[in-house]
């Protein structure tokens, strides 16, 4: 794993909730399975009832039983918070990570006691899962009170995207291949297309979805942040990956929705079924949002983004999909870089067919990190505890990229609140492509 990471207590609170037994748990399983940190790892699972350690943990995460542990505490009183720290004293690790896996109206609470009772010290760090925020107003206010006691880089927001293996090579990608490097701007890319398609539904998150919805729940993160990769000003082929979140930042700045054309390149639809599902049936929440970007970065002024997202959908789909302008007489290639599923890089060329005619044949150039290495790939989650762990900021958002990111969909959370737009219906399985036909 490289450098020797230092002795760490993760403190989860929330442990024995769905995040945390579906994907945290398993996460640290796999990390003390394939490295050498479990002798300097302690676990503490912060509950607010009393349940036993083997009860939390899946079985999936049965290694874990020696070093993970439970410390029942009420979140809501401060008194408890002394007892923590006098828990987290005793541990005696180098390091102390809290880990949110709380609904967002508890992660504020949390802080503040946490802040109230000292435990913001500079070998403190949190571990924040996303929403940050509902709006523009709400994230800077989140963003405000955190600061009150702990410094930005003690604060690690996470986006799981960042850190699956495909968004990571982008930097590198591009930094490393002259030939794409060269062509990385409006002369030569037409448009660049942006999908984040999931095929399972809301599976019983309906309280959640109605207070987020597609346009907060990806577009406003996951999408947004691959936006910021393709568009960021290409790495030089030896750079720092903590030189990242200042990339994607500059990136974010320059990125807007044309505000003159909200009615028409913002799409908004919710798949058949979905009000009874949710047990809302009058709700005019999106379950697919589509919209158009354009950046003012003088290398893409002509080069407009299309993002998607939707639930329900015919596949589950991460891709980045850039085509190149056509050239005379020439026929135009496109490139995928493909997040998720079969994380790899696509490549389409022309090609002549063999016989006498001289007729064209396109062909897929590519390359995949499932049949090219050998190496199993570590999930997004275990790749964020052991950067949080390391100490590396690269793959989480900065409060600036949270603000921006807030800041460019605005505009169309203003819109559909004053204005209204009209929510589209379509069936489950649609592609994406028949639900924009349709709309």
């Amino acid at each position: 794993m490289g450098q020797e990471l230092p002795s760490t207590s993760l403190l989860v609170f929330g442990a024995t909730g769905d995040l945390s037994r579906r994907y945290l748990l398993p996460a640290l399983s796999e990390i003390c399975e394939n490295s050498d940190i479990r002798a300097r790892l302690k676990i503490v699972g912060l509950s607010r009832r009393e349940v036993k350690a083997e009860d939390i943990l899946p079985a999936k995460a049965a290694n874990l039983v020696d070093q993970f542990e439970v410390f029942q505490m009420d979140y809501s009183r401060a008194d408890q918070y002394r007892k923590l720290k006098q828990k987290i004293k005793n541990l005696d690790t180098e390091q102390v990570i809290f880990y949110f896996a709380v609904p967002p109206e508890a992660v504020l609470p949390i802080i503040d006691n946490l802040g109230k009772a000292g435990l913001d010290g500079d070998g403190v760090k949190l571990l924040l899962e996303k929403p940050f925020g509902s709006d523009l107003a709400s994230a800077g206010r989140i963003i405000d009170e955190a600061n009150r006691y702990f410094k930005e880089e003690q604060i690690y927001r996470i986006d799981h995207y960042l850190a699956k293996e495909m968004a990571q090579n982008i930097a590198v990608f591009l930094g490393s291949n002259a030939v794409f490097r060269h062509v990385w701007s409006s002369e030569f890319i037409d448009f660049i297309e942006i999908v984040i398609a999931e095929k399972i539904g809301i599976e019983g998150r309906g309280n959640f979805y109605e207070q987020t919805g597609a346009l907060r729940d990806i577009i406003q993160s996951h999408g947004l942040q691959l936006a910021a990769l393709t568009l960021m000003e290409p790495c030089p082929h030896d750079f720092d990956f903590n030189d990242l979140p200042a990339r994607r930042l500059a990136a974010l700045k320059q990125l807007t929705i044309p505000e003159k054309e909200l009615g028409e390149s913002v799409v908004r639809a919710q798949y058949d079924g979905y009000q009874k599902e949710a047990g809302a049936p009058a709700s005019a929440t999106e379950t697919f949002a589509a919209l158009k970007l354009t950046s003012s970065d003088p290398r893409w002024t002509q080069t407009p983004v299309y993002l998607a997202t939707g639930k329900n959908l015919d596949q589950k789909l991460t891709q980045i999909r850039v085509n190149f302008k056509k050239d005379n007489n020439s026929e135009p290639n496109t490139l995928v870089l493909r997040v998720q599923p079969r994380e790899g890089i696509e490549l389409d060329l022309w090609v002549k067919q063999p016989g006498y005619e001289r007729k064209l044949q396109k062909k897929t150039l590519s390359f995949s990190y499932e049949q090219d290495f050998e190496d199993r790939l570590p999930n997004a989650y275990e790749q964020i505890l052991v950067d949080a762990m390391r100490g590396s900021q690269s793959l989480f958002a900065s409060s600036g990229e949270v603000l921006e990111s807030w800041r460019i969909i605005q505009p169309v959370l203003d819109y559909w609140k004053t204005q209204g737009a009209s929510l589209k219906k379509y069936k489950p399985g649609s592609s994406v492509e028949r639900i924009l036909e349709n709309t």
